[in-house]
């Protein structure tokens, strides 16, 4: 006689291979957790965690109903491919990006928003969105191409901001900006010869800021969208800031003007 096939059991999706589809380290893994926003497949705690620490941890993770292992320190290594886990690791799903309708919906009266353009270096998109948060921006905008994914090592370098800050990503940019526009949400950009400098500029108004790739800059076709264009006042002789400094410089600025004057 012949049985019946046995069912395949299907594999939840990840958010990518070996390192990619874990996080780890207390702060990220805790933050995650505490957001309840970026769905966790499995939460591995060292056997070795404070008392406290691991009950906090199975907690929260039972209220979202979330399998949790104890392992050895070596296991969590091995499983994240690093040893800088802090006795937390956590199996994700991929990252839920939010659409860009959810974000310009937002019920904010002069919405600042910020808009990325092919960002690379995970550790520069992690400090950026960390800023991001940290100022007040309502919304964080990638594209889709040659833009870093939010992965383990972005999520970490934004001390887990990645949950509290809705990112979505879209295709076309330009379009993008072009319907901003149409919404009287102002686009502002930086230029080296730029003849407004950044304190001058009304970030008063619905502003979305653009910053470019870490090599080539914001792209001509985003530039020319742009309603404004500023420069951050140098002193020095170095020729330009590092992107993720830009985008803190900038959110600053916005960020001062809306709420401490």
């Amino acid at each position: 006689m012949v049985g019946k096939p046995s069912k395949v059991k299907k594999s939840k999706p990840l958010l990518g291979n070996h390192q990619k589809c874990w996080i780890w380290g207390r702060n990220a893994v805790m933050e995650t957790l505490s957001a309840g926003f970026w769905q966790i497949w499995e939460l591995h705690l060292s056997e070795r965690l404070q008392a406290d620490e691991k009950q906090a941890a199975e907690e929260r993770a039972q209220q979202l109903s979330i399998p949790v292992v104890i392992a050895s320190d070596k296991d969590l290594s091995q499983n994240c491919r690093a040893s800088d886990h802090q006795g937390m690791i956590a199996k994700m799903a991929p990252f839920p990006y939010s659409s860009a309708s959810e974000v310009i919906q937002q019920k904010t009266a002069a919405p600042l928003f910020l808009i990325l353009d092919r960002i690379q270096d995970p550790y520069n998109f992690g400090a950026i969105v960390r800023s991001a948060e940290v100022l007040g921006a309502n919304g964080i905008f990638v594209g889709t191409d040659e833009q870093c994914e939010v992965t383990s090592l972005v999520c970490r370098t934004s001390a887990g901001a990645v949950n509290r800050i809705p990112i979505a990503k879209l295709s076309d940019l330009v379009q993008f900006c072009r319907n901003l526009k149409e919404a009287n949400i102002s686009i502002v950009g930086t230029a080296m010869q730029a003849p407004e400098i950044l304190p001058s500029h009304d970030f008063q108004q619905p502003t979305a800021i653009i910053v470019g790739n870490e090599g080539s800059g914001i792209s001509q076709t985003l530039l020319n969208e742009c309603s404004h264009l500023v420069r951050i006042p140098q002193q020095g002789n170095t020729e330009s800031l590092n992107v993720a400094i830009s985008a803190g410089i900038l959110l600053y600025e916005a960020s001062r003007q809306r709420n401490f004057t």
